[in-house]
């Protein structure tokens, strides 16, 4: 399984407090580059000398998530690299402040990572026997007892929030998706296709997927994305910003289902066309509405034509659990409002609201109608006016049959 760096900044990663930053700024840490060797100011978090007892800093993560390793760098670093370090984890509200001493009001910090020595100009790759079972959002990065650090990578998964609803990026990061494979990624990694927020010309490893010239002009490249949770599709995004010029010519996207983390290992998955081929610009945001209210779906196939770059896939949908959760939910309403009729004897049997079919779930649909043409979709607006509408005309008919029922 594809591991994330939960504490770059590329994800949301932010330093919270550090005890000192004396000759190098903690922001250094999550960076999503590599340091650079430099003369001056080291690209490194480096603190004062002669400390008597340690040195701190507190990361929030990009995301919750499960932990399985790290990546504790300190290229660039030689002589002032700190001689042993720590890490700690905890789960705490993300507006979590830290006092002064490095701890979190009413949290009890873990031992993620016992004291280690550390080299310089070297990059320790630490695993942990098995995953964390607890999933945590800072850590906390100690020094024995003082020097620097070039990069703290937090190796891990990303457990996405079960509370989110409504329509959100289910190929992003952050609500889980990983990319699971890619035809070629020689000048940009597959992995920043998911990241949070729009790409930046200040950082060239990040600006997105990128792949080397084809020589031939029926050539395609591809990219596969395992969503976050299956989901039914609302909308397309394919963002070129920071390429111009070296963006596709064109690009389609297809979506399948399958329980499987590659779906080429299904022998009865089939890819569906969402998205046609279309022509894409540089420098420019193109939305596809796909909304497809019956049809859910686990993976994403991106394809470009004939080859380029591609900052961000965004692909926007509502997941099959909360569709569940909503239609039990209002099943469970019907059958209280039954109950209530019966108790004040009128006729159950008369219908108190429209009935409309729903969604099916994955496991009623392996095989589902392709999707040849995208339709408009409605705004989460029109979605919400829709649901209160219905519960009002449903409880302004019982309200009514209630008051015939009084006047008898």
């Amino acid at each position: 399984m594809v591991r994330v760096d939960l504490a770059s900044s590329a994800i949301g990663a932010k330093i919270i407090k550090a005890s000192n930053e004396k000759f190098g700024a903690a922001a250094n840490l999550i960076k999503p580059e590599a340091p650079k060797q430099t003369k001056s100011k080291p690209d490194a978090w480096v603190t004062r000398r002669h400390n008597p007892e340690t040195d701190w800093v507190v990361v929030r993560l990009g995301s919750a998530g499960t932990i399985s390793g790290f990546d504790i760098d300190t290229r660039g670093l030689d002589g002032e690299h700190a001689s042993q370090v720590s890490i700690q984890g905890c789960l705490a509200p993300e507006d979590s402040r830290v006092n002064g001493n490095g701890d979190i009001d009413e949290v009890e910090w873990e031992e993620l990572l016992p004291q280690v020595d550390i080299s310089a100009n070297s990059r320790h790759l630490l695993a942990l026997w098995t995953a964390t079972k607890t999933p945590y959002n800072f850590v906390r990065l100690v020094l024995h007892p003082d020097g620097g650090v070039s990069r703290l990578r937090i190796l891990g998964t990303v457990i996405a929030n079960p509370e989110a609803e409504g329509e959100i990026d289910l190929a992003c990061v952050t609500a889980g998706a990983r990319v699971v494979r890619a035809s070629d990624e020689k000048l940009g990694a597959k992995e920043n296709l998911i990241l949070p927020g729009r790409a930046t010309a200040d950082c060239a490893e990040t600006q997105g997927w990128k792949t080397r010239r084809s020589r031939s002009e029926d050539s395609s490249d591809w990219a596969v994305v395992r969503l976050g949770e299956p989901g039914f599709l609302t909308r397309i995004e394919l963002d070129t910003l920071t390429f111009d010029g070296d963006q596709p010519v064109s690009a389609s996207v297809q979506a399948c289902f399958t329980d499987l983390d590659n779906p080429e290992r299904d022998s009865e998955c089939f890819w569906y066309q969402i998205v046609p081929r279309i022509e894409l610009n540089g420098n420019k945001l193109h939305k596809v509405d796909v909304t497809l209210n019956d049809v859910p779906f686990s993976h994403i196939k991106l394809v470009i034509h004939p080859d380029g770059g591609i900052s961000r896939l965004r692909a926007f949908g509502q997941r099959v659990e909360e569709i569940e959760k909503e239609a039990a939910r209002e099943k469970a309403e019907a059958a209280e409002e039954a109950a209530l009729a019966v108790e004040l004897g009128l006729d159950s049997s008369e219908p108190t609201t429209d009935s409309e079919p729903k969604p099916s779930s994955p496991s009623g649909s392996k095989k589902p109608k392709p999707a040849d043409k995208p339709h408009a979709e409605s705004s989460s607006d029109e979605k919400s006016s829709a649901v209160l509408a219905k519960k009002s005309k449903k409880s302004s008919k019982l309200e009514s049959r209630k008051k015939k029922h009084t006047e008898s």
